[in-house]
């Protein structure tokens, strides 16, 4: 009996953990549903703007380093955003739902924010994700884009709105 437990909980360990679906999908010789998010993979260098209404825009200085992560089955990034007056960084975890499809984008910032995206790559070159929230009883939205030019060059554009009404921009061009 006690070996029926053993076997009976690895097995529920192992399908806790997707590992029974990342076996299935591996065995088909097919890339990983993640694979789009592999243009990020590299280490970027850049420069960006973080604009409020009502505030001169922060010009801040970009360093973005992205690896495959989870066997391939993910992208890790690590920002750094910085001027003479602030630094903020951030680490993010990028992937694909291997049943349901849907893409993610889960954001941690140094100032204690985190974020769920929905993501998706509507064309090879551009990536967009959306997060929504409520925040001192507004509706929140975060929509950003990722636009990649070649290999070597991404601009990206990430507004949020409160209520509908601006509420900041982030955006910015990295290179390789």
């Amino acid at each position: 009996m006690k070996r029926l437990e053993t076997v009976l909980g690895l097995v529920l360990l192992a399908g806790s953990t997707g590992f029974v679906t990342s076996i299935c999908l591996a065995a088909t010789d097919e890339a990983p549903p993640a694979a789009a998010y592999y243009a990020l993979v590299g280490n970027w260098h850049g420069s960006g703007e973080l604009a409020e209404p009502g505030q001169p825009p922060a010009k801040l200085d970009l360093d973005l380093a992205c690896r495959k992560a989870a066997s391939g089955w993910a992208v890790a990034c690590d920002l750094n955003a910085q001027n003479e007056s602030m630094t903020m960084t951030e680490t993010d975890l990028m992937g694909v739902d291997s049943v349901t499809g849907q893409g993610y984008w889960y954001a941690i910032t140094s100032s204690g924010d985190t974020h769920d995206h929905l993501s998706s790559w509507p064309d090879a070159n551009t990536m967009k994700a959306r997060y929504t929230w409520t925040q001192d009883g507004k509706g929140m939205e975060e929509d950003i884009t990722l636009k990649f030019s070649g290999k070597d060059s991404l601009a990206f554009r990430s507004t949020v709105t409160a209520d509908g009404a601006p509420a900041g921009n982030f955006s910015g061009t990295l290179s390789q």
